[in-house]
């Protein structure tokens, strides 16, 4: 049988949006609010990446582009966000459904207009409503608007998203210096965080300490890193129990964000939002370059931040959620996809039992998480942590799990005369995407022309595998089953076409009918 040639393919990595939510409160003392920014979670990847929506990318999701050759045809790519990364909030997560710029608060107790005010802080601090910055020979006038927490945090990360570190400096100083007072004094009023129903009524804690957090991110991207230092340690020493509100239902801890980004200045490393969408992605990225302290840096950061979620989501499932409802649990799908990672990672490092408690605790505690692929579809992160525990001590690898890869994959231990690899490959292949192929063949009456013939790539796959399989239980004169697969590919799959790089396809049925024939003369039946 003649070889086929490999097309090289490559896909997208979908790169999670920086939301952060907002905040709010009042100038005035007595009115209630506080600050909304932090870190939004998103699967996917997911994910992965576990992002996009929230778990996906993620979880997701690989977010990497498979780059590997192909006897088949274009297809989806399966790994996530690439949440998920995904999901993972998707979300990577797994990971995101995260605004992509801040959120102002709707407290219902900001009872103040903003006229009234913008009047009483400026009454009271002898301030103007604005302030200008000279740039490159150009004037860009800051305004303080209201002169509330909420709008001086929001304008602040505003800036920090642009790149505007002046705008940053504007705004966080201005926040810090109209209520830093009053944060300490709710400061030393607290033993320990808050509970959340009340956590809204320590708003100048909360906004003076994210004020000072987007002041440390901006002077860290400025490589000003001892002045980032001071900021963030401000933060941990005189507003330790300072939280930021997330827009979907929770609150992060200020200081221990700030003792991350103090412990990652002067490396490579970078949280981002603290999205699960992120984190997920963030983690795919580092395993396909082969960074593995960073791959525990990203997935252990997502565990830590979001497992509690991810069980919650979990125990409030008896099944897989459909697609459409899916993304919303975007915690359980980038935690889900992050020990996937994780033990990934571990392998490629040899630490095979380590690897194994990583696959397990998907397995075992997280069964129904879902990693998004970009393409349009989820797939199910504990089968894939089930297949990784299979194949452990061999020398099988499902790798990104497109039909492009388990295609290729199969083709080649074919030429090798590995039929244990022949049936791992195509088998899976088949496990995956026969469903989409029949659809994709109930869909045509003839043989798409050869501008759309890559529009069928899990027709043509999941026929090449049924071809290949037939081919190697020929050759171990296994010939009932090598008969039975070269009928599958006849009787269900007519229409599927198999790419030659040369330049052209061939109808795998035809292929399939010319193997049955000789089938017949070397049985005799």
């Amino acid at each position: 049988m003649k070889r086929l040639g490999w097309v090289a393919l490559a896909g997208l990595l979908l790169i999670p949006p920086y939301a952060w939510a907002q905040v709010q409160e009042s100038a005035n003392d007595s009115t209630n609010t506080t600050v909304k920014s932090g870190p939004t979670t998103g699967v996917q990847g997911q994910q992965p990446r576990s992002t996009t929506k929230a778990g996906a990318y993620s979880a997701s999701t690989t977010p990497t582009p498979s780059t590997k050759p192909t006897a088949s045809t274009y297809e989806k790519k399966l790994t996530p966000t690439k949440t998920l990364a995904e999901a993972t909030e998707k979300p990577i997560t797994p990971a995101s459904t995260s605004a992509t710029k801040p959120v102002a608060s709707t407290s219902s107790t900001a009872a103040k207009s903003a006229t009234t005010a913008s009047a009483d802080a400026s009454k009271a601090t002898g301030t103007a409503p604005a302030a200008t910055s000279a740039a490159s020979g150009d004037k860009k006038e800051y305004s303080f608007g209201d002169f509330t927490s909420e709008t001086l945090a929001t304008k602040a990360w505003d800036a920090l998203n642009a790149g505007d570190h002046k705008g940053v400096e504007v705004y966080t100083k201005k926040a810090i210096s109209l209520y830093e007072n009053k944060a300490i004094d709710m400061s030393k009023t607290v033993s320990d965080f808050p509970p959340k129903d009340k956590a809204f009524s320590f708003w100048a804690l909360n906004d003076v300490a994210t004020a000072y957090f987007i002041l440390g991110k901006s002077l860290q991207a400025q490589g000003k890193d001892n002045e980032a230092r001071e900021a963030y340690k401000t933060i941990v020493d005189k507003f330790p129990y300072a939280q930021c509100w997330d827009p979907k239902g929770w609150f992060w801890k200020v200081a221990s964000a700030a003792k991350d980004q103090t412990a990652l200045i002067g490396t490579k490393y970078d949280f981002g939002d603290y999205t699960s969408q992120t984190l997920t992605t963030k983690a795919w990225e580092s395993m396909e370059s082969e960074d593995h302290k960073a791959v525990d840096l990203y997935t252990q950061k997502t565990i830590e931040l979001y497992e509690a979620k991810a069980k919650e989501q979990q125990a409030s499932l008896k099944d897989f959620a459909p697609k459409e409802k899916a993304f919303d649990y975007w915690a359980l799908n980038d935690v889900g996809t992050c020990y996937f990672i994780l033990g990934k990672s571990l392998l490629a490092r040899s630490k095979v039992e380590e690897a194994k408690e990583a696959f397990n605790t998907v397995i075992q505690k997280y069964p129904y998480a879902q990693c998004w692929d970009v393409k349009g579809w989820f797939w199910k992160v504990a089968q894939g942590a089930q297949d990784q525990l299979s194949t452990i001590g061999t020398p099988y690898d499902f790798g990104d799990y497109t039909s492009m890869t388990l295609t290729t994959k199969a083709w080649e231990a074919l030429g090798a005369e590995d039929a244990k690899g022949v049936e791992v490959y195509a088998k899976k292949c088949i496990q995956l995407y026969e469903e989409d192929a029949k659809k994709q063949q109930a869909a045509l009456t003839g043989f798409a022309p050869k501008e759309k013939a890559f529009d069928s790539w899990a027709l043509n796959d999941v026929a090449t595998c049924y071809f290949i399989l037939g081919q190697s239980l020929m050759d171990q004169k296994k010939y009932p089953e090598a008969k039975a697969a070269f009928e599958r590919v006849v009787n269900d799959f007519g229409y599927a076409q198999c790419w030659d790089p040369k330049g052209w396809f061939w109808k795998v049925a035809v292929g399939a009918r010319g193997q049955l024939n000789k089938l017949l003369a070397l049985s005799g039946s």
